[in-house]
């Protein structure tokens, strides 16, 4: 640190003056590293990373697809206004007299608060806009900060896009690049007039200018803008689309009621990115076609960055992709990936086998749920615990094989529940429906005897009627039968649920069966008194009075087969063998990267400088007398001469109030520099100068700033920590 007189100056990087000449192990292998304390074969590190080459790619593929088919959506909507826009008000004003002014089409999109996919959104719809043959401007505010800039820009990529269309002679007489254009809108007029002479089919074309960022443009400029537009419209076909991000409301707090006026305006709403998420949660996670899954911690810092932050799609996929390099690069289990395969969109298990070294099949045992599974199956199937914990081969080949195909059989379970789960809420009140990412969340979080939501709609269940309940069985039963994936024998007391749901649905349409079964042998009344308990459980019974006894055992047996389907396919991940490997759970690595918090780095950095600077003498504590209990936090705060000086003054200004006295701030740093007994005694100017630097470091990190109310004071900006 003695290179470094400013904590502010060591930020900066510094090259090194030696090149290396040995190639870093870091860039070696695509970054890999042999883990299992370095005993892990070359072949498994190299077939960790082929394994995430293989993986991420067609998983990126997948998400890029589900963004634009949703997006695909509201830019459609959008293109249709500009192809129609002209055409209905000339078909509304025929017969009717020339009005002064005609209005301008103008689409008002509001893309949503993520800005950072505004330029791939409205990119997209520009290719769409140009693949109907219309000459498309796109224009970001920082290019645009004066009307001639506007204009120039307008001019220029319309020009281009109609002359890309024709061959160069054409195109040499373009007036792109010339110095001496003048950029007006005449300019523009001259042009269309030249192009729709020459051929009539530019007449049906629209010249569309997108404003992607509306509130970055100057207010002023977009209004003198639309006033010029105004006077073309009857000319030239030009559209507006304003790309939002806030609110409509910001349209009528930038422009003036007299340019509002001028606009034929549309609202379109392009934000569907909690849509996109839903569609890419359930495809991803929720079908179980994904080699990796998250747990509940990791999945919950996943959907709050999105939901909590700024609703980018584009930050979603990233902190995907860093999750899938975090597994592959960290976990040697990760190679067990490649017993999974994907047919005809359903996930299995592949047969073969793969080579795992002793290190790999020890840490396989190792796992919690892994013992777990060992266990259970001694106790009911009679495995030869022994053998499967002392061989090899036998562990591997038979062990671990059923162990993955348990693991494949909750996922299609799961798959099937949250699927049924979508089925009830069809019927449940509208307060109770809950998105997919939602019903994810609870399906990872809780058992589903400790969820209240899967009460509450197996509530739901008990309260239908007969009418409600034959539609909801029948489509349950429909997804038991065309989940050919679902392995019901793997699944713990699972082989009957696909019986006890068929059985339900029967009875249901035959109650009397039930009273076949049931005849009592005493003559009793084909319908009992009715008690509040059954008011309670079944209020439809307040108005429907004919239901028989037997109707009501029916819909009780229906309700029982699904609350047991249900209990089985959502129980918790964490009953799976190796939940460990497959459900990702590092959320403290996701968090720590893409929800960084740099005022409490900077601030934990003033405040223990020493673990940031290798420094031992700030870390040495002082001798406690014998007797005298040690306080560790009198150690954080204690000020000591051999600190740095912005950590001295930082850890004085703690001590101060709201204004800060700078007199009693240099005084109280002088005494604590003077303390120093190993160095020669600074001057009083030194320590001057140490202060005012360390002063204008803090103000310069935004701890302090000057007032006004007192020349001799500062204000403290930061609190806690």
């Amino acid at each position: 640190m003695d290179s470094f007189d400013s904590l502010t100056e060591s930020t900066f990087i510094l090259k090194p003056s030696k090149r290396p000449n040995a190639k870093s192990s870091i860039t070696e292998n695509g970054g890999y590293a042999p883990l299992l304390q370095g005993k892990e074969p070359v072949e498994c590190m190299e077939l960790r990373r082929q394994l995430f080459e293989d993986t991420w790619p067609p998983l990126e593929k997948q998400l890029v697809e589900i963004e634009a088919q949703v997006n695909h959506i509201g830019v459609s909507e959008v293109c249709e206004f500009v192809q129609s826009s002209y055409k209905q008000a000339a078909d509304c004003e025929k017969g009717r007299p020339a009005q002064p002014f005609a209005e301008i089409a103008a689409a008002v999109a509001f893309a949503g608060v993520n800005t950072g996919d505004h330029g791939k959104l409205f990119y997209t719809l520009q290719g769409q806009l140009k693949e109907q043959s219309h000459h498309v401007a796109l224009l970001e505010s920082q290019y645009c900060g004066s009307l001639t800039s506007l204009h120039k820009g307008i001019l220029e990529q319309m020009f281009a896009s109609f002359y890309s269309e024709h061959d160069d002679a054409t195109k040499q007489n373009s007036f792109n690049g010339s110095k001496s254009v003048p950029y007006d809108l005449n300019l523009l007029r001259l042009w269309w007039e030249d192009a729709v002479a020459r051929d009539t089919a530019n007449a049906s074309r629209k010249m569309v200018v997108i404003l992607q960022d509306f509130e970055g443009f100057q207010p002023i400029v977009v209004d003198d803008f639309i006033r010029i537009v105004a006077g073309y419209c009857n000319v030239i076909p030009l559209v507006l689309v304003l790309g939002l991000a806030t609110s409509y409301e910001c349209i009528h707090q930038s422009l003036t009621k007299a340019s509002i006026s001028m606009l034929n305006i549309e609202r379109f709403n392009l934000q569907r990115s909690k849509q996109c998420i839903d569609t890419a949660i359930h495809d991803l996670f929720v079908r179980g076609n994904n080699l990796l899954s998250f747990g509940a911690e990791a999945y919950k810092s996943l959907l709050d960055q999105f939901l909590l932050y700024n609703f980018s799609i584009a930050g979603f996929i990233k902190k995907l992709k860093y999750a899938a390099m975090d597994f592959f690069y960290a976990q040697p289990l990760s190679i067990l990936t490649q017993m999974l395969s994907t047919e005809d969109g359903v996930l299995t298990v592949n047969e073969r086998s793969i080579k795992l070294n002793p290190d790999h099949i020890e840490l396989i045992r190792m796992q919690k749920s892994v013992q777990r599974f060992l266990e259970q199956k001694a106790d009911k199937t009679g495995l030869d615990l022994r053998k499967a914990l002392c061989s090899d081969e036998y562990f591997q080949n038979i062990v671990l094989l059923e162990m993955m195909r348990q693991l494949v059989a909750y996922r299609h379970g799961y798959n099937l529940g949250i699927a049924a789960v979508l089925e009830i809420q069809k019927y449940a009140p509208e307060s109770l429906q809950k998105p997919i990412r939602t019903l994810h969340y609870y399906g990872l979080g809780q058992q589903f005897q400790d969820c209240t939501h899967w009460k509450t709609l197996l509530a739901v269940v008990r309260r239908m009627k007969t009418s409600e309940m034959e539609p909801l069985l029948k489509a349950i039963c429909g997804l038991v039968d065309s989940s050919a994936g679902v392995n019901w024998k793997q699944l713990e007391d699972g082989e009957n649920i696909p019986d006890m749901l068929h059985s339900a649905a029967q009875l249901l349409d035959n109650p009397d069966n039930i009273a076949k079964v049931t005849t009592p042998t005493s003559a009793e009344p084909s319908k009992r008194v009715r008690t509040r308990t059954d008011m309670e459980e079944r209020p439809f019974l307040l108005f429907d009075s004919n239901t028989s006894d037997a109707q009501l055992q029916a819909l009780e047996r229906c309700c029982e087969a699904i609350e047991t389907m249900l209990k089985l396919c959502l129980r918790s991940y964490h009953d799976v063998p190796l939940n460990e490997v497959f459900y990702y759970r590092h959320s403290f690595l996701l968090d720590a990267t893409f929800s960084a918090q740099p005022r409490a780095a900077v601030q934990t950095a003033l405040g223990r400088s020493h673990y940031y600077i290798n420094c031992n003498c700030c870390s040495e504590a002082p001798q406690v007398p014998s007797g005298d209990v040690h306080d560790s936090d009198d150690e954080d705060h204690r000020v000591l001469p051999t600190m740095h000086d912005t950590s001295i003054a930082y850890r004085l200004h703690q001590e101060c109030g709201r204004l800060i006295n700078l007199y009693d701030w240099h005084s109280a740093f002088s005494s604590v520099i003077e303390r120093d007994s190993s160095r020669v005694p600074p001057s009083q100017a030194e320590i001057q100068a140490r202060f005012m630097r360390s002063v204008e470091e803090m103000r310069f990190l935004g701890f302090i700033k000057s007032t006004q109310r007192k020349t001799d004071h500062v204000v403290r900006l930061t609190w806690g920590m």
